[in-house]
């Protein structure tokens, strides 16, 4: 009996912390929460020939509490394109060269394009290179 009676005051006390440290979050539809190393983002249903696109901080302020530089991540299927800041600069918080993905659709492909050859003197990228991503 007191085996029973401590298993379920146990079982209680489990639920009821749970219950207490529980935190709700609403989310707009490609709206994302961060809270440490979670990041939980709010994604559309999934149409068949259109890539779905979802926002996430490439770049965080855990001073200010805000997002320097938003990445997005393209999917189509099991294809992957994200576009991002390839050079960033860290001293004034600013993105020099963000990577650019565009979606044939036709042939169902991403087409990624990043810097090869970038100027740091002038923060500006000087050669491009193309990479296709498909099945």
């Amino acid at each position: 009996m007191n085996k029973i009676f401590l298993m379920a005051f146990i079982g209680a006390v489990t639920f009821l912390a749970v219950s207490v440290c529980a935190k709700e979050v609403s989310l707009e539809t490609g709206e994302t929460f961060r809270q440490g190393n979670l990041t939980v983002t709010c994604g559309l249903t999934l149409a068949e020939d259109v890539p779905q696109a979802l926002k996430d901080c490439q770049y965080w302020d855990d001073f200010n509490k805000k997002c320097l530089f938003e990445k997005k991540t393209y999917t189509y299927k099991n294809l992957q394109c994200v576009e991002e800041c390839q050079y960033w600069e860290k001293f004034n918080s600013t993105c020099h060269y963000q990577t650019k993905c565009s979606f044939d659709s036709g042939h169902k492909f991403f087409v990624r394009t990043t810097c090869d050859k970038f100027d740091d003197f002038n923060n500006t990228c000087v050669k491009t290179n193309d990479i296709k991503i498909m099945q």
